[in-house]
C-alpha cells in the first residue's frame, strides 16, 4: 500500500498547544499556494483547522476543514509559488471572492480556478451547522503540464457551478482518488496522478473554450509587465525598453517591483525558475547546460554562479537530483511547500 509518510499528510490544530503555533502551521501550509492568511483578532482563540493532503506525483490535492478566515494573494506574495494552477472545490460553507475588481460568491459544490501568479482575495465562511467550520478540497498542478494552447491567466477567477457536467466529472474524479488513496500501491498512486492530470487539464481546456488573446486587459500594470518578462526570458530585457513599452517612468517601475525584491531580482528569479524547469524536463536531458542557460537569457557562468548562490548547488548537481527524484531514489520531506516546489 501507499507509503503514507511521503505521500500523505494529516495535520490539525489540536496537535499544537498554543495559538501562535496553530496559526503558524496553518499559514505555512497556505503559503504553498502563495496565500497570506488574515484572521480577525476576535477569532484567534476559536481558530481551528484540519488538513489531509495527498501527493499523486503530477497532482497534489487534499481536503481542508477550517474556521472562518480570509486568504489573500497580493503583490508581496504574488510570486511565492507562481508556476502553478490551483482549483478549489467548496464542500461545506462558501467563499466570497474578489478578483480583478469583480466580486462573486461560491456555494456548496462550486469550483474556483486560479492562476497562482495572479492576485485574489477570498473570504472563506462556514456552513450553518455546528461546529461552524468550512470544508473545501484543493488541487494543485504545475503550469508546464499545459500542453494545449490556452493561457491559464485567462481562466484566473473562473468558476464552474455545481450543476455543470464538467464540474460533476471533476469533483467525482478527485473524490474517488482521495477515497481509495490508502488502498493503492505507490505505482498506482503515481499512475492515477498521471491520468488525473490529463482529466483536469482537459477540463480546463473545456472551460476556456478558446484562447483569450488578451487575458490581462483588465489586470494591473504589474501583472502585464510580469507576463511580458515571463514570455521573453530568453531575450535581453532592459529597464529602458520596459519603460518605453509600458509607458512608465524608471522610478515608477522600480517602485512597482519593490514588493517583489526589485526588477532585477525578479527577472533573475524567473530565469532561475525556468532553468530549474528545463533541468527537470526529461525532454531536455540531452541538452547541454550552455543551451539551457541560453534559453533562460543567461551566460553559463552566470547560471552556475546564481545557482550556487540561490540553491547551494550547481546546475549539474541540480539536474542529477531531479533525475534521481524522477526514478524514485529520493524521498521528499512531506510538506505542502516541498511537494509544490517539486512539481
Amino acid at each position: 500500500m501507499t507509503d503514507s509518510s511521503s505521500r500523505k499528510i494529516v495535520d490539525s490544530a489540536n496537535k499544537y498547544n498554543d495559538f501562535e503555533t496553530r496559526f503558524y502551521e496553518w499559514e505555512d501550509g497556505m503559503s504553498s499556494a502563495g496565500f497570506k492568511l488574515e484572521l480577525p483578532q476576535r477569532h484567534f482563540e476559536e481558530f481551528d483547522w484540519g488538513v489531509t493532503g495527498y501527493n499523486f506525483g503530477r497532482v497534489i490535492g487534499g481536503v481542508l476543514t477550517v474556521s472562518e478566515h480570509d486568504i489573500d494573494r497580493q503583490y508581496g506574495n504574488l510570486f511565492a509559488m507562481p508556476d502553478h494552477i490551483v482549483i478549489f472545490i467548496v464542500i461545506i460553507g462558501g467563499m466570497d471572492c474578489q478578483c480583478f475588481g469583480k466580486r462573486f460568491q461560491l456555494k456548496q459544490g462550486d469550483i474556483l480556478i486560479q492562476d497562482m501568479s495572479q492576485p485574489i482575495k477570498i473570504h472563506v465562511f462556514p456552513g450553518d451547522l455546528r461546529p461552524r467550520l468550512c470544508t473545501y478540497q484543493y488541487i494543485i498542478m504545475p503550469k508546464h503540464s499545459l500542453h494545449f494552447n490556452v493561457d491559464i491567466a485567462s481562466l484566473h477567477g473562473k468558476t464552474i457551478p455545481a450543476s455543470s457536467p464538467i464540474n460533476i466529472i471533476l469533483r467525482n474524479h478527485f473524490g474517488t482518488m482521495v477515497q481509495v488513496f490508502d488502498q493503492m500501491t505507490e505505482q498506482e498512486v503515481l499512475s492515477t496522478g498521471e491520468g488525473a492530470a490529463s482529466v483536469f487539464l482537459q477540463t480546463l481546456h473545456l472551460v476556456a473554450g478558446k484562447k483569450v488573446e488578451q487575458p490581462f486587459a483588465h489586470s494591473a500594470r504589474l501583472e502585464r509587465i510580469c507576463m511580458f518578462i515571463e514570455n521573453n526570458l530568453a531575450q535581453a530585457i532592459n529597464v529602458e525598453q520596459l519603460c518605453k513599452d509600458f509607458a512608465i517612468s524608471r522610478s515608477s517601475l522600480y517602485r512597482l517591483f519593490e514588493p517583489l525584491g526589485g526588477i532585477a531580482q525578479f527577472i533573475r528569479s524567473r530565469r532561475l525558475l525556468l532553468a530549474k524547469r528545463l533541468l527537470r524536463a526529461s525532454s531536455m536531458s540531452d541538452q547541454s547546460l550552455a543551451t539551457i542557460a541560453h534559453q533562460c537569457g543567461l551566460e553559463l557562468s552566470a547560471l552556475r554562479r546564481y545557482f550556487q548562490e540561490v540553491y547551494g548547488a550547481t546546475p549539474s548537481e541540480m539536474r542529477t537530483l531531479f533525475q534521481k527524484a524522477n526514478t524514485g531514489h529520493d524521498i521528499i520531506d512531506a510538506t505542502h511547500v516541498n511537494w509544490v516546489s517539486s512539481l
